[in-house]
């Protein structure tokens, strides 16, 4: 028969604590507000379309990092977490910015032919 060990395991994570329930409410508030920022943001007459795309990309950023930050614990996680998934994004933004540059995909920053 089988011998069966018991494994010793070492404590779960090794970042900080978590997150209060106040602070997801806090966090889903603010989600909510930027949110609603975002479509009265669409709805301003004469606004240039550089502004608002600039904006509304700043605002889904700041809802991004606010996502990834405590709804998916990465903020209490473990610097190594963080990197791995850091890193990675970086490449993947990169990789999309190199692409539309070599489609002309830009829509602020259209290629001008002289």
């Amino acid at each position: 028969m089988a011998d069966h060990h018991a494994v010793a395991s070492a404590p779960h994570g090794g970042g900080g604590g978590h997150a209060t329930v106040r602070t997801y409410i806090n966090v889903a508030i603010a989600l909510a507000i930027i949110t609603a920022v975002e479509v009265a943001t669409l709805y301003i007459p004469g606004i240039p379309s550089t502004v608002l795309v600039l904006s509304l990309l700043a605002m889904s950023a700041i809802k991004f990092f606010l996502v990834v930050g405590f709804f998916m614990h990465l903020k209490y996680d473990h610097p190594v977490m963080r990197a791995l998934f850091v890193g990675p994004l970086i490449i993947a933004i990169a990789i999309i910015l190199a692409v539309m540059a070599l489609f002309s995909a830009f829509v602020l920053l259209p290629r001008v032919v002289l």
